[in-house]
């Protein structure tokens, strides 16, 4: 684990943007703008994840449609990644939304994302399907020597309240 044990979730607002904004930059190629997470915030189920200091260490932004959740953003913050923060936080939102009553969480994840992958699989998430050609990739292009965006796919992924 991490010299951060203990973690907890509270619900984002708009005086946590400024952080999850610097969070976000840092963490992605192609991060959310500000009005994508204030659209969030309008629309969505959103929760930032802190320390027993307050620190906030990472976020999550979902979309409630009927009884099911979609899993839009899960980020912990770079500097915390590989210290199982991650594993923490999802457990603590896994059950918040069982709590809430949800049926099934759903998501998206980079097909070259590994980590994320492996991580959903540790919290009973199952592989799907694919979206094909679904998030921005930035590749280097040998011939012009420059960078080119092309597209990755994203593996469907679930979670199923029993």
């Amino acid at each position: 684990m991490s010299e951060i044990e203990t973690l907890y979730l509270r619900a984002m607002d708009e005086s946590d943007l400024d952080s999850v904004m610097s969070i976000e930059q840092q963490a992605y190629d192609f991060p959310w703008s500000e009005q994508g997470f204030l659209n969030s915030l309008d629309q969505g189920f959103n929760f930032v994840f802190c320390d027993l200091q307050h620190r906030l260490l990472g976020y999550a932004c979902l979309l409630k449609v009927l009884d099911e959740a979609h899993l839009l953003n899960f980020c912990i913050a770079p500097v915390y990644q590989g210290k199982g923060l991650a594993s923490l936080a999802l457990k603590q939102l896994i059950e918040r939304l069982r709590e809430a009553q949800f049926a099934i969480v759903l998501l998206e994840v980079r097909e070259s994302n590994a980590a994320a992958r492996g991580l959903y699989r540790k919290h009973a998430f199952s592989e799907d399907g694919v979206r094909r050609n679904y998030y921005p990739v930035r590749d280097w292009d040998l011939v012009r020597n420059d960078y080119v965006e092309t597209r990755e796919d994203a593996i469907l992924m679930s979670h199923r309240f029993a």
